[in-house]
C-alpha cells in the first residue's frame, strides 16, 4: 500500500536519533573505518599531513544534522589504525580545518573589499544621476539605465554581504569545531556498547 508524504515525513521525525553527548557537553559522531589506505591525502605540505577529499567530504556529511555552534567529538571505530597512525590522523584532521578556517576568512575578506567596492560604484552612478538631474541634461532612455545598472550593482552587493558571507560565516564556525574536536580510536567491537550509552 502506497504512503502519503505526511505518513513518510511524519516516521523520519520519529526515527530521527537524538544526538548523544559526552560528559563536556560535546556532540558524539561515530564514524567507522574499515580500511584507511586513502585517509591521509597523496599530497603534504612540509610541515604536517592533510586527509583526503573523501574523508573530508564523510566528516563533513556526518556533522548534517549537528549545529554549526556544537563542539564535536568524534569515536572512530578501526581495527586497522595504529597507535601511531592515529596520532598522525588527529594531527591530519586538526590542521586541514585550520586550513580550510583560514581559507574562508581570507574569502570572507575578499567579499568583503568586492562588495564595497559594487558599493561604491553603485552609489557613484546614483549620485551621477542626481547631477544631470540637477543639470537638466536627463533624458528618459540614460536614466533608466543608469538607474538599472546602480541597482544592479547594489543588490549584488547586498547579495554577497548579507547571503554569501553569512554562509562562510555558518563553515567557519563549523570549521573552527572540527579544528577543535576531540577525536578517539575504539576498536570495531565496542560499537555497540558505545552506541548503547547515554
Amino acid at each position: 500500500m502506497l504512503r502519503s508524504l505526511r505518513e513518510i515525513r511524519k516516521e523520519l521525525k520519529n526515527c530521527k536519533k537524538e544526538q548523544e553527548t559526552d560528559a563536556d557537553g560535546r556532540i558524539m559522531v561515530d564514524l567507522r573505518v574499515i580500511n584507511d589506505n586513502d585517509f591521509l591525502s597523496p599530497y603534504s605540505t612540509a610541515n604536517h599531513n592533510a586527509i583526503s577529499e573523501g574523508v573530508s567530504d564523510f566528516i563533513e556529511h556526518s556533522l548534517s544534522d549537528v549545529s554549526s555552534e556544537k563542539p564535536i567529538h568524534f569515536r572512530i571505530y578501526s581495527d586497522v589504525i595504529t597507535k601511531a597512525e592515529q596520532e598522525e590522523y588527529t594531527r591530519a584532521i586538526h590542521s586541514h580545518y585550520a586550513d580550510k578556517y583560514r581559507q574562508t576568512c581570507l574569502e570572507k575578506k575578499k567579499l568583503h573589499n568586492v562588495a564595497l567596492i559594487m558599493s561604491l560604484v553603485a552609489v557613484a552612478a546614483l549620485s551621477f544621476m542626481i547631477g544631470i538631474d540637477i543639470a537638466g541634461l536627463r533624458t528618459e532612455i540614460f536614466t533608466e539605465i543608469v538607474d538599472i545598472f546602480a541597482w544592479v550593482f547594489m543588490w549584488e552587493a547586498v547579495d554577497i554581504f548579507f547571503l554569501e558571507c553569512t554562509m562562510l560565516r555558518f563553515k567557519q564556525r563549523r570549521y573552527l569545531r572540527l579544528a577543535d574536536s576531540v577525536i578517539e580510536y575504539l576498536s570495531l567491537d565496542k560499537i555497540g556498547a558505545s552506541c548503547g550509552k547515554k
